[in-house]
């Protein structure tokens, strides 16, 4: 396990009380957090089938290209990352910005940040799943063998890493599940290891869970305004972010903080936001641990209030059953927000693990 620390090792910039209340404004360069600097990515926009009706919807794909530096050796092959519950491409972008020799390729869930909802079915986590893989097929980042045989040396080089985020892992797990030979390998960030209200879960974690539950049955229950108001309240998003936030920069806090204020609420409709909670709280990557059989990363945090550091183990087992290779990596002193967090740490990890072949 490891502990937190700063780019270049040095000491985190202490939090005072005041900043757990009222919040400082975000660093201008994300450098201070990363150690790299920010990124811009190119966006896209690709057309795929609804999943119901086969109506065109439009997928907002955000493409980071690579950045070569001069004796600097790594992989080239391109990430396809999705975002995690209520976020959008923005979640993300701190490891991108860590990893400047790779290329990434983030779609934004329909129903979130750029992408419009589904105009006609259902956001779950099969849906979501149909969705990304019929973008990446369109941007033609998934070679497709001839049927009958094995995919040729060329042709599984060629194949793309998928990484998910939380919510974001349990779809990108079920779409590895569905085709594994088309991925390079899966990295899961704070995979979604157990249900909500599993019994692994401390009180506190458990009461959280309802909470949760009851604030978007409430949100759904209410008159239309009114249920949008309380589900983008600043309030409740501040509340989020203070309950998950485990670090001890104020640099960090504050970004992730910002990060909530300006794209937690950039959802399409309150319909989308509730279907996909509940999504969201069926679902679980220990639902098709079986079938992954490719190369499994797993990033977790020892405080995650979403899973458990025994559900991971758990999930860890599980998986290589089938998987010719998995390493869990579990981070001291972070919970659920580690791609803000530990953003530098996990790409280290990342670039560690796709170098090993």
């Amino acid at each position: 396990m490891n502990t937190e620390r700063t780019p270049g090792g040095r000491r985190p910039l202490p939090i005072r009380w005041r900043d757990r209340l009222l919040v400082p404004p975000a660093p201008r360069d994300t450098a201070v957090i990363t150690g790299h600097r920010a990124r811009t990515p190119e966006r896209r926009i690709v057309e795929v089938p609804d999943p119901v009706s086969g109506r065109a919807t439009p997928i907002a794909v955000w493409h980071y290209a690579t950045e070569p530096r001069q004796g600097a050796e790594g992989p080239t092959t391109p990430v396809v990352m999705i975002h995690g519950f209520r976020g959008d491409h923005h979640g993300l972008a701190l490891l991108a910005d860590c990893l400047p020799e790779m290329e990434f390729y983030l779609p934004e869930l329909p129903g979130f940040g750029h992408s419009p909802a589904f105009p006609d079915a259902e956001h779950t986590v099969a849906h979501y799943a149909t969705a990304v893989a019929a973008a990446v097929q369109t941007l033609g980042l998934v070679p497709i063998p001839a049927t009958g045989r094995p995919a040729t040396a060329p042709e599984a080089a060629a194949r793309p890493v998928l990484l998910g985020h939380s919510f974001g892992s349990v779809v990108a797990s079920h779409l590895a599940a569905e085709q594994p030979s088309r991925w390079r390998e899966l990295i899961l960030v704070n995979p979604i290891c157990e249900p909500a209200l599993s019994a692994d879960g401390t009180r506190s974690e458990r009461t959280l869970a309802r909470l949760a539950q009851g604030y978007y049955a409430a949100s759904a229950a209410l008159p239309e305004s009114l249920g949008m108001a309380l589900l983008s309240s600043p309030v409740v998003v501040w509340f989020t972010g203070t309950v998950m936030a485990k670090t001890q920069d104020r640099h960090t806090l504050a970004y992730l903080h910002d990060q909530h204020q300006r794209y937690f609420s950039a959802f399409d409709h309150r319909r989308v936001l509730v279907e996909s909670y509940r999504a969201s709280i069926r679902g679980t990557v220990l639902d098709v641990a079986d079938r992954l059989a490719l190369p499994v990363l797993l990033v977790a945090g020892a405080q995650d209030e979403l899973g458990s550091v025994a559900g991971q183990e758990r999930l860890a087992r599980r998986i290589r059953e089938v998987s010719p290779r998995v390493r869990l990596e579990v981070f001291d002193g972070v919970g659920h927000l580690i791609h803000y967090e530990r953003a530098p740490e996990t790409a280290g990890v990342m670039r560690d693990f796709l170098r090993t072949d």
